[in-house]
């Protein structure tokens, strides 16, 4: 039995380093780029700095800002189309997980002969992508870590991911002054999102020693830090220290694949518009409630980072308070539980459980198995 770990080339973070990336794409030894991004960011002003230090290293600099909120298969085959027509030779990612997603998308298709959907599972891409540096405005779905892209399906009204060791990126620019703009609600799920990812890799089945490591860090990171920066936005220290801890979480999990949480917040139908993170810290207490009981162990510390934990109490009765421990969180970040409040209906949960039940790669990760009656009760129990 052996096991391995992998993850992008090169990490550079500190305040201010986007102004690196001209340099970052020199040292790649390339000279015409693709800036990914969507209109929100472009209209905000946060690409004029890459821009210009593109500009400033000699660097050949066209700018796509069609990268949409929930990519579809059609979104990336029409980027990887520009893409080839302007023969770009690497793409630099910018924005939250949806525009880095796009990002390595495009990246595959800009190679690989579409369509899109014949990638999507595990380790279906047959060879190496075109390059990419990707650098975060969000500290939350730590894709710019990950060997994953998730698209909006038309096909199957949920989303779906293509995970490839050709997904990592080249270079990772990790800059706190990025994120400084970003309001408080989507400081909040962002921040849930990557506290999700933390927990689900932790007690995979697939987590290891390695992945043990960099999940309680980047736990005890961001469970320390999202409160401040939810309440003062201003403050850099703690935006510094989501953002280390949400590309750390990306670290993890990109080896050891997400759980239940993911499997059903990701088949809850498109249509709906949901942000990626709000469903996920809104199915994270079914799932770590569910999950308890298969490793107490690794719960009990999940609830002790969280501050749940009774003192003197047992192993499995801290396991049990972990859920408690999420909840609370919740509450001091202003996000209502229960799936109703989001406009899901009762009707749909049969859907959702079943798809979440036979999502394969997310639920062979999960340390307990549900069939999809199991989880529509459980869907049913945090409705």
């Amino acid at each position: 039995m052996f096991s391995s770990f992998q993850t992008v080339e090169r990490v550079v973070y500190g305040r201010g380093v986007a102004a690196k990336l001209g340099d970052e794409v020199l040292r790649l030894g390339c000279r015409t780029v693709a800036v990914i991004t969507d209109k929100g960011l472009v209209d905000a002003g946060i690409h004029t700095p890459l821009m210009a230090s593109l500009k400033g290293a000699g660097v050949e600099a066209l700018l796509y800002d069609q990268a949409e909120l929930d990519p579809t298969p059609a979104s990336i085959e029409k980027a990887a189309a520009w893409v080839r027509q302007n023969k770009v030779e690497l793409l630099v990612g910018l924005g939250g997980g949806s525009a880095l997603d796009s990002t390595k998308a495009t990246a595959l298709l800009a190679v690989h002969e579409g369509p899109m959907s014949r990638y999507f599972g595990l380790h279906k891409v047959p060879s190496a992508c075109m390059p990419t540096i990707l650098i975060p405005t969000t500290a939350g779905t730590g894709s710019e870590m990950t060997s994953n892209a998730v698209l909006n399906d038309p096909i199957t009204d949920s989303k779906q991911g293509t995970v490839s060791d050709y997904l990592y990126a080249k270079v990772v620019l990790l800059d706190p002054e990025l994120t400084a703009g970003l309001p408080p609600f989507y400081t909040a799920i962002t921040g849930l999102d990557a506290l999700v990812h933390c927990i689900e890799s932790y007690v995979s089945l697939h987590a290891t020693p390695f992945t043990d490591a960099l999940n309680l860090q980047a736990m005890r990171m961001i469970s320390d830090n999202i409160r401040k920066v939810y309440a003062n936005g201003g403050n850099m220290e703690a935006r510094e220290q989501m953002l280390y801890g949400a590309a750390i979480s990306g670290m993890g999990f990109s080896n050891t694949q997400n759980g239940i949480i993911h499997a059903l917040g990701m088949s809850v139908p498109s249509e709906h518009h949901i942000p990626h993170g709000l469903m996920m810290a809104v199915c994270a207490p079914m799932g770590m409630s569910f999950n308890a009981l298969a490793a107490p162990e690794k719960f009990a510390v999940i609830a002790e980072i969280l501050g749940s934990a009774p003192a003197g109490a047992s192993v499995r009765e801290k396991a049990k308070s972990a859920a408690a421990g999420f909840v609370s969180l919740m509450d001091d970040l202003g996000i209502k539980q229960g799936l109703s409040n989001y406009g899901i209906h009762r009707e749909e949960l049969r859907g959702v459980a079943e798809l979440g039940a036979a999502y394969k790669r997310l639920m062979d990760s999960n340390p307990r198995k549900g069939t999809a009656d199991v989880l529509e009760k459980l869907l049913e129990q945090f409705y």
